[in-house]
């Protein structure tokens, strides 16, 4: 993958990172009282995915830096 094909792939992977929880958001600021609450808990959930997966890139990111040293 050149430099270019790179660049363009994580500025959608960026994107699309940030555009995922600003539409769960949207969701539940559009949504009636009772349902809320339920919408709450999936973007929680949502949240805590996210972070676990980010966490793991950079994990995995770091493992490789000091086993290539």
């Amino acid at each position: 993958m050149d430099t270019n094909s790179l660049i363009i792939w994580s500025m959608g992977v960026v994107l699309i990172a940030i555009g995922v929880p600003l539409f769960y958001l949207a969701r539940y600021l559009s949504a009636p009282e009772d349902k809320k609450k339920q919408k709450v808990r999936s973007l929680k959930v949502l949240a805590i995915v996210w972070m676990t997966v980010g966490v793991m890139i950079y994990l995995g990111v770091f493992i490789r830096l000091i086993l290539n040293n």
